[in-house]
């Protein structure tokens, strides 16, 4: 049935040949598949290892019960306890704070030894020049950075309009963060993971440690921002209350030393009005004294309880390279370009001599 099928029979003919084409030339095919295995080998010798320092956390909200007192204090304050959008970050948000610039420097300023060796210096010396900064961490390039690239601008400037400008140096160390630190959240079980990569296996863990601590207090500073303006407002409400009860109870006692054998009507009117103003603001000083205790509580139930499910610690196993895979993808490309080599370079020929013809 498929002798008469003449599309068929060509089509097969045509595999039968091209693979007697590739039997032909197995030798050079299985050449070119050695040298590139060899040069696989070799990238996978000589490229750098890098190590991952990983760990994980949960962020664990409490339900917010705010008193009356201290809702009414709030919108005294021009805060709005009612918005959840206020109190509560989205750990979906969180690769966006360790992207961010402020995040950033601050991670630089972290001390990897007892020598004194910050993070920014440490990887201005890992790289050779700025391209290979930005690109990639691989490194297996050898080499201190360029003098002229360490002499460029390191200072960051600001703005007649108080905005930041990075200098060049700092901008590209701030790119290179992008693939060194990294954030993942995982939504559906409610975990967040950090991570921090380089060639030394300590100096990971200790940038991941800096960095999630840097993360923890955001996230802190953040979600307790709104309680501490309250409290802020509070402690001057009561300062402010505490000085004025002081000076009338001063003032109380020393018109009743004053008119200690005196009883007429008109120190009785005197007194009773310097009687019911102290009243009237001890009430107001007590007051506030409560309510400052409630906004102290309110800032503490206000920070979100951070539990770590699995700690950093130095990592023994490094994540690159994958020496087998890179032998395996260096083996097959040989394969892939020694056969496509193969199948094109009669035809190319043929069109060659065409044209010059």
């Amino acid at each position: 049935m498929n002798t008469n099928n003449p599309h068929l029979q060509e089509d097969e003919i045509d595999l039968v040949a091209l693979l007697a084409k590739l039997y032909q030339k197995r030798k050079f095919i299985i050449k070119t598949i050695v040298i590139f295995a060899l040069v696989g080998i070799f990238v996978a010798l000589v490229s750098k290892e890098v190590f991952r320092a990983k760990g994980v956390f949960v962020v664990q909200n409490s339900e917010k019960q705010v008193s009356s007192s201290i809702s009414g204090l709030a919108a005294l304050a021009g805060v709005n306890l009612q918005s959840e959008a206020l109190g509560d970050i989205p750990p979906s948000l969180y690769p966006n704070i360790v992207s961010g610039i402020t995040f950033k420097l601050a991670l630089f300023g972290t001390v990897l030894d007892s020598s004194g060796l910050t993070y920014k210096d440490y990887l201005l010396s890992r790289a050779s020049s700025p391209v290979s900064l930005l690109k990639k961490y691989t490194i297996g390039i050898p080499g201190l950075l360029a003098k002229n690239f360490r002499s460029t601008s390191q200072q960051n400037t600001q703005s007649s309009s108080g905005l930041m400008q990075l200098s060049e140096q700092d901008f590209e160390l701030t790119e290179l963060l992008e693939e060194l630190i990294q954030v993942e959240v995982n939504e559906k079980e409610g975990f967040i993971s950090l991570s921090a990569m380089d060639q030394n296996p300590k100096y990971a863990a200790v940038v991941a440690a800096r960095a999630l601590e840097l993360l923890q207090d955001f996230i802190t500073t953040y979600k307790t921002e709104n309680a501490k303006k309250i409290l802020s407002y509070v402690e001057k409400q009561y300062e402010l209350k505490e000085q004025q009860y002081l000076e009338v109870q001063q003032e109380l006692a020393e018109f009743k030393d004053q008119n200690k054998n005196i009883s007429t009507a008109v120190f009785e009117s005197n007194l009773q009005k310097i009687q019911t103003r102290y009243d009237l603001i001890y009430g107001v000083y007590l007051e506030l004294s409560k309510q400052l205790e409630q906004a102290k509580l309110q800032v503490s139930k206000d920070i979100p309880n951070i539990s770590m499910i699995e700690s950093i610690y130095v990592p023994n196993k490094r994540e690159s390279p994958k020496r087998a895979l890179i032998v395996v993808i260096y083996t097959f490309l040989g394969f892939i370009l020694s056969c496509g080599w193969v199948l094109v370079n009669e035809p190319l020929e043929q069109i060659s001599r065409q044209i010059r013809n």
